[in-house]
């Protein structure tokens, strides 16, 4: 019988038959002993999990640990979900195929490429290109994504000035047209993009396109990608990308955070747009503020192969030969900008973008300015961009004021002090969310792509990000970071000193979930 403070409870339960007779007794104390001692063993096998899988991040062990402890039932349903990650699991079966692609190029992508991969060697930029201390640390941290020479970049800002570019692209395609989106809405700006696709593959062009099973859900559930499929197109394939599963809600945290569009194997979109009526300014209170990049020159050939990659890993299927010739063209030099493509995930690159931005921070002389939506990285990211700072290094970082997740802004602001403190410039951008992402180092080179300056996008997102040096494209960025700018507020120090101590709390608490945000 169960003991509570010397007190022995004793509960009966009484069953009735249909004429109200007592039938039988039970005695609920071994139901409620037999419950407790299973809840308990699964407590401490959920205990176990997390101290094996979260050695090395002793903030977040902490904070699971507390979860499936004080919220019974619910906080193990929760850590089902959002806890496990598999990211060792999920990164060496991506590994696995990689490799055999890579070392089986001659079976499995055709003899086509693999030679033409080894011409892209001439594009490599010689040791007077660029800056050589980044190159070398570069080199280092992701030695198999040199950079490459002859390209041409043009920025884009918003959906009005990307969707009419990638139709008019997409219109013109000969041979293969390859989409990879984090988010794909049932919207008109969805709607026309995929029968854009659809006149192509009618025409006999070929085209695949990869989502995000949890960025896409809305289309998923409302039949959108069901309808192209339906209509059987031999040259239209749409596929998800790891899709979700009730068996396996882990899944859920391993998103693919890509933005990726490549027409005939010459020119490559990317950056942090996804396909969305949102991005475009016709919806004013919903507008989404966000930077693109078209891209032409050798290095569009490493943006194929990132997608072909992840659609070997979606589909399990080989390509077909015939494609190679098609999806890979022979490339010239079109520009002056240096490229580098940093496709990062489990498996691929791992923790990738978080080296470049490790390397921005340690290489920094001038200046080092970050425009992010989401700025929630871990404590030793903090301590190298103080350490940046107490250089002289002038440091800025540019957030939303209006964030569309607002306990990742709390998040964000329970870091402004310790920034401040160390004299590190903090603006809030005033105005509609901006979900821009970039980052400035020095004026002389940057990176961009789909990462944002937080855990999930160092750690557990796939993102496609590439670093630039030289041509018109880093004066772009650079203007554009000034409208930036002026466009923000800098956040004051004796501000956030001040602030209510509730205020405080719920910043804090909100920074407690870091790991997942």
């Amino acid at each position: 019988m169960l003991d509570f403070c010397g007190i022995q409870p004793h509960f009966i339960v009484i069953k009735y038959d249909r004429d109200g007779n007592p039938e039988a007794e039970v005695d609920t104390d071994l139901i409620l002993l037999i419950f407790y001692t299973f809840y308990l063993l699964l407590q401490l096998g959920f205990a176990a999990h997390i101290l094996l899988t979260r050695h090395e991040e002793s903030s977040s062990a902490l904070m699971w640990l507390l979860v499936i402890v004080l919220l019974p039932v619910a906080g193990i349903i929760i850590y089902c979900f959002f806890g496990i990650i598999r990211i060792k699991t999920v990164g060496l079966r991506i590994q696995k195929i990689q490799d055999f692609v890579d070392s089986s190029k001659n079976k499995y992508l055709g003899r086509q490429l693999e030679s033409y991969l080894d011409n892209l060697k001439e594009f490599i930029p010689g040791p007077d290109c660029g800056n050589r201390e980044v190159h070398r640390m570069l080199d280092h941290l992701l030695p198999a994504r040199l950079p490459l020479s002859g390209n041409r970049l043009e920025l884009l800002r918003d959906g009005t000035g990307v969707y009419p570019r990638m139709l008019e692209d997409i219109r013109k395609a000969e041979h293969s047209i390859r989409m990879q989106s984090f988010i794909i809405m049932n919207d008109p700006v969805g709607r026309t993009i995929f029968d854009a696709l659809e006149e192509q593959a009618k025409k006999g062009v070929d085209v695949k396109v990869q989502y995000d099973s949890f960025g896409s859900f809305k289309a998923s559930f409302s039949y959108f990608f069901h309808r192209y499929v339906k209509r059987k197109l031999s040259n239209l394939s749409i596929r998800p990308f790891s899709p979700f599963n009730l068996l396996a809600p882990w899944r859920i945290q391993l998103r693919n955070h890509r933005k990726l569009l490549v027409i005939d194997g010459k020119i490559a979109y990317t950056g942090g747009i996804n396909i969305s009526q949102d991005n475009t300014r016709l919806p004013r209170r919903k507008h989404i503020h966000d930077l693109h990049c078209r891209i032409t020159g050798p290095a569009v050939a490493q943006f194929q192969m990132a997608f072909l990659k992840d659609w070997v890993y979606s589909t399990r299927s080989k390509l077909v030969p015939q494609e190679i010739p098609h999806d890979f063209p022979p490339q010239q030099r079109v520009g002056d900008s240096i490229v580098r493509v940093v496709d990062s995930g489990p498996g691929q690159n791992y923790q990738g973008s978080q080296n470049v931005f490790y390397t921005a921070a340690a290489a920094a002389q001038k200046s080092l300015w970050i425009l992010t939506p989401y700025f929630v990285p871990d404590h030793s990211y903090i301590m190298a961009l103080s350490m940046t700072a107490a250089r002289g290094v002038d440091v800025r970082i540019i957030v939303p004021q209006n964030n569309n997740h607002p306990f990742v802004a709390l998040a964000s602001q329970s870091f402004y002090r310790s920034l401040l403190s160390a004299g590190i410039k903090v603006f809030e951008k005033k105005g509609n969310f901006s979900h821009a992402k970039a980052m400035l180092v020095d004026h002389e080179w940057a990176f961009m792509g789909s990462s944002n300056c937080d855990i999930r996008s160092f750690r557990l997102n796939f993102e496609l990000d590439f670093c630039v040096e030289q041509g018109e494209f880093i004066a772009d960025l650079k203007k554009q970071f000034d409208e930036e700018l002026a466009a923000g507020k800098a956040v004051k120090l004796k501000t956030v000193t001040n602030k209510n101590v509730l205020v405080k709390l719920r910043e804090n608490f909100c920074a407690l979930f870091a790991p997942i945000l």
